[in-house]
């Protein structure tokens, strides 16, 4: 060691050592550049698998768009020219599809089979004056009709589609093969370029579509199709891409043609602008309704050089700093080595203050060790031994009796600390953790220790610390924690403790690049048990509810309660079949019915699904996109999960302006009511009306029931709503008991949520009937069967109620929800509805016609009376007629009408049903 003197304390030894260390530091500069540039190209590949996405998602959007329009000719066998421009308006004139530029229909007529053409406006003869076609030729396509109608759309009136060759095939090809074809041409492919223009072609029938080919032929209508420009189209997919200095070329890989460009980013002309080298390119097949279409996408110089290095720069930066500081300590440890002998001079005078350090310590009533290292003994004072009920001398004075008795959960990280500290890596610990007491509970402990005395070679031989007892602050501060984290009701961990856990997740899978699930859900009908049966009764539910969903995820997951009955889980894994599986146990388990003390409740589960990093990029976004999802299943009717989409934070801003424009409609009087006559099936008299609730909005024009009736139950404001369309309508009725009949009812619809509010309101209309000011008959109080799933007594005295008044209640949609008989034997219910969608298929289906009649002899035995609802036509009406039906109504007899409108068809009606003089 004496010959290493020297050496240690030259200058060249720190030299050398700075050397080394920038070498290494210029290694991990060239490593992290290259790094830059790998994350570069994962970015490249994620805009570009973008860009591919975008292009499919503006196709699908086109053939939803002609799906649309296409189960306009299904629900209508014959549609008008102004009804097609009415439909297609919206999607013609949107700034969103500006490459659509034609929506049309085109009429198949086989001049052979007369039903191929009897619908038509005009005379088949008169029809094929004005068109172009092949003599001998028995079929004949042409287009009669085309919106917008521009210069370019008028020009395709009236063509002969079946002329072009290739169009006709593709044609024929969708209408017996019943299902949507793309083509390159048009009806006049002489002004339209192909390649240019694309056209999707969907067949539409006369009546259900056959199975095979040639009865498919003989039922063919015809063809609704839709024409976009692909360049334009293209563009609008690919514009935010290419704003990342992303450049795309597109062709068209015909069989025939070979490759054809549909798209040059920067350009339209057909040079090939992207023939220049790219560090990254990448190719992507896309397959459009059996065409194949190649997508090429390159990086510019401006996106490659864009490249962040600055990491890179950082770290060279700080390796020549710490090289420098390293060759600093090498220096400092040669100084350091030379005043060594000076120190342990003073060893010799710390020993002489140990034992007042030691009383000190014991005066603060805290247990004291000592431990000398070298002997492996410990000395534990008295108080130390007290403090975990031993008497002096009972405990041997071993590490290993200390240590044996620390709790399993706290060992490793006390003896980790403990060994740094006999290694000589600190001077110093302090730890907490639990120790086990003489009469075998446990006792938390903080300890610290500190080392007293080291031996030549700098190794601890004496550590010196105290023991004290911090049990009750532990028990206070688990108290705290308690009611800070955990949901008093269900033992659920609560909002604070869920997103303190979400914040660890996410921090964890920026590491590991996993992903995770988060599921939000809210209790549909909830509010309802918890107004008409109380709070109490609705803990219990919320209660049960949290521990079916704590039955229904693993143990990596984590369910908690948000507030009220919104419940939300954290799901580790994120594959689409566990996390679909998972929300499929929750909703089966949230359907089943709820014990409470004298019945049982119904409620269900809307379930919103959003996936980290996929659908958002911190916590905040993340659980607004669970939520919107949410909301969507909501919408679809509650029971159900929904996927967060793009297109949900659009119509959650929709929501919210058609919430604040609600609350503006009654005062600005934007609601009318319109009238739907109720046809007596046998004598054919009109004496009843259903009133229906209209929004005509100052700026969006008419606004559908379906688009704000749900907004206005969850806002309450179906209350207000609810009693203006009562005194609206049964003002009118009183009026038409006068002029039209003097038993005239009027049917109103009346939302669970206004049940839920009426008990504890003093003055109500139903107040009123009884006070006199309305006659009881005049109503039919029209509920849906989610009212009666309640089964709380508050409903069924209510519906008594309506009775005693003289009030009649009807059940409508019965068959579509939660039908059972105990409700119509249990429930005061006077009319049943059949929903219109099993009279829809009447005369089709044999298993909706048996339905209809069993509903009917089921409610004629049970004393009540039967509407049907939604009569097309003359065969369902016969059919319904036939079976004992009682009442009807439907756009067969009349769509809904304003009070003028009702007025002149009730009395045309009457005339012509010559039922007048039978009433008289």
């Amino acid at each position: 060691m004496a010959s290493l003197q020297p050496l240690l304390s030259s200058r060249w030894i720190a030299a050398l050592i700075l050397f080394c260390a920038l070498q290494a530091s210029f290694l991990l500069w060239l490593s992290e550049r290259h790094h830059a540039e790998a994350l570069q190209a994962v970015k490249f590949k994620q805009y570009a698998l973008s860009a591919s996405e975008s292009v499919q998602q503006r196709l699908n959007a086109y053939r939803q768009i002609l799906k649309g329009v296409e189960q306009l000719y299904i629900s209508s066998q014959f549609v008008s020219a102004e009804e097609f421009r009415l439909y297609v308006e919206d999607f013609t004139q949107s700034t969103e599809y500006n490459s659509l530029n034609a929506l049309g229909f085109i009429k198949y007529i086989h001049l052979h089979h007369p039903e191929t053409f009897n619908d038509l406006e005009v005379p088949v003869q008169k029809l094929l004056k004005q068109l172009e076609f092949v003599k001998g030729e028995n079929e004949v396509a042409p287009v009669l009709y085309v919106e917008p109608r521009n210069d370019a759309n008028r020009e395709v009136l009236l063509k002969n589609a079946f002329l072009d060759a290739q169009l006709r095939a593709d044609l024929l090809e969708a209408g017996d093969g019943d299902r949507l074809v793309m083509s390159r041409h048009s009806a006049d492919s002489r002004d339209i370029q192909p390649y240019k223009n694309y056209i999707f072609n969907a067949p539409v029938y006369r009546g259900k579509a056959e199975a095979n080919t040639v009865d498919r032929r003989s039922r063919l209508n015809g063809w609704v199709f839709l024409r976009f420009d692909v360049n334009t189209m293209l563009a609008e997919a690919l514009h935010p891409v290419e704003q990342r200095l992303i450049h795309f070329d597109v062709f068209d890989m015909g069989e025939e043609e070979g490759q054809v460009p549909l798209y040059h980013s920067g350009g339209d002309d057909g040079a090939n602008v992207h023939d220049s080298a790219a560090a990254w390119s990448s190719v992507y097949t896309l397959n459009v309704n059996g065409q194949v279409w190649r997508l090429q996408a390159r990086s510019t110089a401006a996106f490659e050089s864009a490249t962040d290095y600055q990491d890179a720069n950082d770290r060279g930066i700080l390796g020549v700093v710490v090289s420098l500081l390293l060759a600093g300590v090498v220096q400092f440890a040669v100084m350091r080595h030379r005043t060594r002998h000076t120190l342990e001079q003073y060893s010799q005078a710390l020993s002489s203050s140990e034992q007042r350090w030691k009383l000190a310590m014991e005066s603060t009533g805290d247990g004291v060790w000592d431990w000398n290292v070298s002997e492996s003994k410990v000395v534990f004072s008295e108080r130390w031994q007290k403090l975990l009920g031993f008497s002096s001398q009972e405990l041997a004075h071993k590490p290993a009796a200390w240590h044996q008795r620390i709790h399993a959960d706290d060992a490793a990280a006390v003896t980790e600390l403990q060994q740094q500290v006999l290694e000589g890596a600190r001077e110093q610990y302090a730890v907490e953790y639990r120790l086990l007491c003489q009469d075998g509970s446990w006792k938390w402990v903080f300890d610290r220790g500190r080392v007293l005395m080291h031996d030549e070679h700098g190794k601890p031989t004496r550590i010196l610390g105290t023991l004290a007892d911090i049990s009750k602050i532990k028990q206070s501060e688990e108290v705290v924690w308690q009611y800070a984290n955990v949901d008093t009701l269900t033992g659920l961990p609560n909002r604070r403790l869920f997103f303190d856990r979400l914040d660890q997740a996410l921090q964890a899978i920026k590491v590991t690049n996993q992903k995770l699930a988060i599921v939000f859900l809210d209790l549909d009908r909830f509010k309802e048990v918890n107004d008409a049966q109380g709070h109490d009764q609705g803990d219990k539910l919320l209660l049960q509810a949290g521990k079916r969903l704590a039955g229904c995820v693993g143990n990596k997951d984590l369910v908690a309660r948000l507030g009220g009955d919104e419940f939300v889980l954290m799901l580790s894994e994120a594959t689409a079949s566990y996390v679909e599986a998972l929300a499929q146990r929750v909703i089966d388990a949230l359907s089943q019915p709820f014990q409470l003390d004298e019945t049982h409740a119904y409620v269900s589960a809307s379930l919103g699904i959003a996936i980290f990093p996929d659908d958002a990029a911190n916590k905040e976004d993340l659980m607004k996109c669970v939520d919107q999802a949410m909301y969507a299943s909501k919408q679809k009717g509650g029971n159900c999960f929904t996927y967060f989409t793009p297109r949900m934070q659009q119509n959650a801003e929709q929501r919210m302006r058609l919430s604040h424009d609600l609350r503006q409609a009654i005062s600005n009087e934007e609601f009318f009511l319109e009238y739907q006559p109720v046809v007596n099936l046998q004598t054919n008299l009109v004496v009843k009306a259903e009133a229906l609730l209209r929004w005509q909005h100052p700026v969006k024009g008419l606004i559908p029931p379906m688009d704000f009736v749900c907004i206005a139950e969850d806002n309450l404001l179906i209350v207000p709503i609810g009693e203006w369309v009562f005194q609206t309508a049964i003002e009118q009725c009183r009026q038409w008991r006068q002029s039209l009949h003097p038993m005239f009812q009027m049917a109103i619809n009346k939302s669970p949520v206004q049940f839920a509010t009426e008990h504890r309101k003093q003055d109500d209309w139903l107040s009123k009937v009884s006070n006199g000011y309305y006659e009881g008959n005049m109503v039919v109080v029209e509920i849906t069967e989610r009212l009666l799933l309640d089964g709380h007594s508050q409903i069924s005295e209510r519906l008594s109620q309506y009775r005693q008044a003289g009030v009649q209640v009807a059940l409508d949609d019965f068959g579509t929800g939660y039908s059972a008989l105990s409700y119509l034997k249990k429930f005061p219910i006077d009319y049943v509805k059949i929903d219109r969608s099993f009279v829809r298929e009447l005369g089709v289906s044999g298993e909706d016609e048996a339905l209809c009649r069993a509903i009917i002899v089921m409610a004629h035995s049970l004393g009540m009376q039967v509407i049907a609802e939604g009569i097309e036509n003359q065969r369902q009406l016969s059919l319904l007629q036939e079976m004992g039906c009682d009442f009807g109504q439907g756009y067969y007899f009349s769509p809904p009408l304003r009070p003028d409108a009702f007025i002149r068809w009730h009395q045309e009606w009457h005339q012509k049903s010559g039922v007048l003089s039978r009433r008289r």
